[in-house]
């Protein structure tokens, strides 16, 4: 019986060993440790995507010379053409948060001419205070947008043998509402290789 004992004694750090492996643990959101997925969309690539088209419209110049500054903003839902059903409001709330940090533009939350009101507290509140004023609140412009965001996330996918890569596209327009043009239009995209889950960028 002495000479089972050393080998319970290997298996218990042998379970401990593995236990350990599995433990969940925190990691940087925009660290190298993410779980990377050639087959479909992950955390980082929302961002990625979102700070691309960001960072073109913001160096165009074209949020400067918007009319009625900060200029009311709309945006539409993102058209998802990709083979994947998840919420692109993951995307557009980033791109909506960058935006308002520029102080250029002011997200319209109480409009309700357009799909509704986002924040229908807000539209009650606005409406109060608008009867209370004397203002005909439906004739107002208060929440008539001065631009308004389209969107669409796109895929293309390839391999060659074992190896599979896949391109996720995000194209945006910016368009100026008192013209009906566009005044800006950007894409962004990621490119990602592999053969399976792997962590890193």
């Amino acid at each position: 019986m002495r000479h089972l004992a050393p080998i319970a004694a290997s298996l218990t750090a042998l379970s401990l060993t593995l236990a350990g492996c599995n433990q969940a643990k925190y990691v940087d959101p925009k660290g190298n440790e993410l779980v990377v997925n050639v087959d479909r969309m992950n955390i980082q690539d929302w961002s990625m995507l979102a700070d691309q088209v960001v960072q073109s419209m913001v160096s165009s110049g074209t949020l400067a010379r918007l009319p009625n500054q900060p200029a009311g903003l709309l945006l539409n839902p993102c058209v998802n053409t990709t083979t994947q059903q998840f919420d692109t409001d993951a995307i557009i709330k980033k791109i909506r948060i960058a935006l308002l940090n520029t102080g250029r533009v002011e997200v319209i939350m109480a409009d309700d001419m357009f799909g509704g009101a986002e924040d229908r507290i807000a539209r009650e509140a606005q409406r109060r205070k608008d009867r209370a004023a004397g203002v005909d609140t439906d004739a107002s412009n208060k929440n008539v947008p001065d631009v308004t965001i389209t969107a669409k996330l796109l895929e293309d996918r390839t391999r060659a043998g074992s190896t599979r890569q896949v391109a996720y596209i995000l194209q945006m327009s910016l368009t100026n509402t008192s013209t009906g043009r566009s005044v800006w239009e950007g894409e962004a995209q990621i490119v990602k290789q592999g053969d399976k889950a792997s962590v890193g960028f």
